[in-house]
């Protein structure tokens, strides 16, 4: 036990960390991109959660229990099945027993950066435990380092750092840096904005890492659409810092770039995705996406909102999910 107050100062940390909704420059994010063009995402955490719960687990027993969307119970680090777990322990070489817990507000693999946003709180919390001030830059390159290496190459940086800093943020993203910039604009600004975006959840889960692989793979043939969608996410930046939003130009700077998104890949779509998309557009929906990388998740619309219930209607198969911005990132909930 001596041991284990050596290396963790704290028995027991819950860390809160938000989801985000990407809505332009998703793919610049990309080494292979940005290390030769800079890369740029608008993004905003939202008020949904994931919670992790870090404690020093005192039974006999079991060395590990891990409680995520399985639960595991092993005594061997190398036997944890969750990658994220067992290569953030063997970063930090973590030896003590653990008990590691995680809650999502909605589910996992929808695009919503939920795999980046468990890890920085899981990384924020470990730092907690041995009651370190680290800051966010280094808790999402840490994230990035382990989640690239699982992913064989084919992760961006964007929701690392959106799921650490949190707001709406504009990011740029350098060879040897990465540029978080706040978006300051009035509240009135953002509760427009959330008046008038809509979001539904298609019923399909899916795994990204096959489709950002394929994306590495085709990057040459892709090149042009990324150095398109920078182009998207500058105009959208700009709309964004007008006097006054014009929702209609902003939806049709998402329909442009989940056009060009769809190029890709063959899996980013299907035809009941489409389907799904053109019945919102015919129902007064100007423009949106699927977030994520693709192949099912959540669709976000910009709509006026006079125009929400008819789109609900006509979706009556998704399921629609209120959310709102969120200004923090990470946070320690509890600690003793």
């Amino acid at each position: 036990m001596k041991k284990q107050n050596l290396y963790f100062k704290k028995k027991i940390v819950t860390t809160k960390t938000p989801l985000r909704v990407s809505f332009v420059g998703g793919g610049t994010d990309m080494p292979y991109f940005f290390n030769k063009h800079t890369g740029i995402t608008i993004s905003t955490s939202i008020d949904k959660f994931i919670y992790v719960t870090v404690k020093l687990h005192y039974n006999f027993n079991e060395k590990y229990r891990l409680n995520y969307y399985e639960t595991e119970t092993v005594n061997n680090l190398n036997e944890i099945k969750n990658l994220r777990i067992r290569e953030t322990l063997k970063y930090f070489k973590i030896k003590e027993p653990l008990y590691i817990s995680t809650i999502s507000d909605l589910p996992y693999n929808t695009g919503l950066g939920s795999s980046s946003s468990f890890l920085i709180g899981l990384i924020h919390a470990i730092y907690l435990l041995k009651n370190k001030r680290v800051d966010n830059k280094k808790i999402c390159e840490i994230a990035f380092d382990l989640e690239n290496k699982i992913t064989n190459n084919s992760l961006g940086k964007q929701d690392h750092y959106i799921a650490a800093y949190g707001g709406l943020k504009k990011i740029l993203y350098k060879k040897n840096k990465v540029i978080v910039n706040k978006i300051s604009i009035p509240k009135k600004k953002i509760e427009l904005l959330n008046k008038n975006l809509i979001f539904f959840w298609t019923g399909k889960s899916r795994l990204s890492n096959k489709n950002l692989s394929l994306q590495k793979k085709n990057y040459k043939s892709n090149l042009r659409n990324l150095l398109e969608l920078k182009k998207l996410s500058l105009k959208f930046n700009s709309q964004l810092n007008k006097n006054k939003i014009n929702i209609a130009n902003l939806g049709l700077i998402l329909d442009k770039s989940w056009n060009l998104k769809k190029s890709f890949s063959p899996n980013i779509s299907s035809k009941d995705l489409n389907r799904i998309y053109d019945t919102a557009i015919s129902a007064g929906c100007y423009g949106g996406k699927l977030l994520g990388a693709g192949g099912g998740g959540f669709f976000l619309f910009f709509c006026e909102n006079k125009f929400h219930d008819k789109v609900e209607k006509k979706l009556k198969n998704c399921s629609k999910i209120n959310f709102n911005f969120e200004n923090e990132g990470t946070q320690l909930k509890f600690i003793n």
